[in-house]
């Protein structure tokens, strides 16, 4: 019944960690062409940070739980070291290229700067696409082992 259990609640924050910010690069490209709309993208912006990161933390804490309550870490197969290095991959990718993306977008919003915070929003979203694409991965390696 826990492995059920803790199985659920991985696929749910899983589920909710790569859903939350498939609409997100298009609401910061839309809202960097129209700054008066800037406050309310900053408010959003740092719900959807804060939520990922938690999302993202519950994921990794979940799936090192299961592998814990089922094979056992000498056991697990490839791919769940695969799918747990492609997380890790995910967290260093937020950190370090979609975070300073989002930064430079905020910057020129604030600075007035429609053109700079619409070209740092496509870099931004390439950082959020990335970070699909390696949750993506993630999945596959998890599903086929």
């Amino acid at each position: 019944m826990v492995v059920q259990t803790v199985t659920i609640a991985h696929i749910l924050v899983a589920s909710a960690w790569f859903g939350h910010k498939l609409l997100i690069p298009r609401d910061v490209k839309l809202s960097a062409r129209h700054p008066e709309s800037a406050s309310l993208l900053f408010e959003r912006m740092a719900r959807a940070q804060r939520f990922g990161i938690g999302a993202g933390v519950a994921t990794l804490g979940t799936g090192i739980w299961l592998v814990y309550l089922t094979t056992g870490p000498a056991d697990a197969m490839l791919g769940t070291y695969v799918a747990f290095a492609a997380v890790i991959a995910m967290f260093v990718v937020g950190a370090t290229v979609a975070r300073p993306a989002w930064n430079r977008v905020r910057i020129a919003i604030e600075a007035g700067s429609t053109p700079d915070a619409v070209g740092g929003a496509t870099g931004f979203g390439r950082a959020l696409n990335l970070e699909s694409l390696l949750w993506v991965f993630a999945l596959t390696m998890m599903v086929i082992g």
